[in-house]
């Protein structure tokens, strides 16, 4: 089984459901195992240790960090520290877990949006026009951009080295944690993609979750992914 944590927020989540049954279908197609669909405020590691998934993906989310209390996070943080298995966080969750590996969340009291760079003088990339005066000038990554592969890693076999993939978002991951290494950066984004020293454990700034014809570079990530997981829990048995 795999659990998927939907960063949703609580009431929508209570009232319409998660609305991430398409993504939880394309993680079952591409491990050919259950998903169960958690919001994120319910998760923590004593779920993880109760359902024991075989692996865990964590949802890109909109809206501000600031709108949000630190503490709702804790429970992702404590699996992201704690758990013994292999994770994916896409976009939003991403971010979480560049705050995670840097800094104390049980000491923060706030989060404030990473957001991405400005554009420079007659920079010629595409962007999403938004009245959000927090974005004026800022580069906005909403389409399909070429992700380049920093390093080899089993996540990027049999993709090509500047792999097509969806992008939506308006923040990045500032500063690259002491314990991971650098995988894929962009021209909008240096950390794409990044991995834990030690842990199974992954985070990209893109969206292979939402793969869309004639682009199915995320699709071939995703099962890698679950190729990844499977060769953990074989070599753990």
């Amino acid at each position: 089984m795999y659990i998927y944590v939907a960063v949703v927020d609580q009431k929508g989540y209570d009232e319409n459901g998660p609305g991430s049954g398409h993504i939880k279908a394309r993680l079952e197609l591409a491990s050919g195992e259950p998903c169960l669909i958690v919001p994120y405020r319910r998760f923590n590691m004593k779920l993880v240790e109760e359902l024991k998934p075989r692996g865990i993906a964590m949802s890109g989310f909109g809206g501000h960090f600031e709108d949000r209390k630190v503490r709702w996070f804790w429970g992702m943080d404590e699996v992201l520290h704690q758990a013994e298995v292999p994770i994916l966080c896409f976009c939003g969750s991403h971010e979480v877990l560049g705050f995670a590996y840097n800094q104390n969340l049980r000491k923060t009291k706030s989060l404030r949006d990473p957001i991405i760079r400005k554009l420079r003088p007659n920079e010629d990339f595409p962007r999403r026009a938004t009245a959000d005066p927090k974005l004026k000038n800022r580069y906005l990554a909403d389409g399909i951009f070429p992700i380049h592969q920093v390093k080899k890693d089993p996540l990027f076999k049999g993709l090509p080295k500047n792999m097509l993939m969806r992008c939506s978002h308006s923040c990045e991951v500032k500063k690259l944690p002491r314990d991971f290494e650098l995988i894929a950066s962009s021209a909008h984004c240096k950390i794409e993609g990044m991995r834990h020293k030690t842990k199974t454990l992954y985070g990209v700034q893109f969206h292979p979750e939402a793969f869309a014809a004639p682009y199915f570079h995320g699709r071939t990530l995703l099962k890698n992914f679950a190729d990844i997981v499977n060769d953990y829990w074989t070599k753990r048995s």
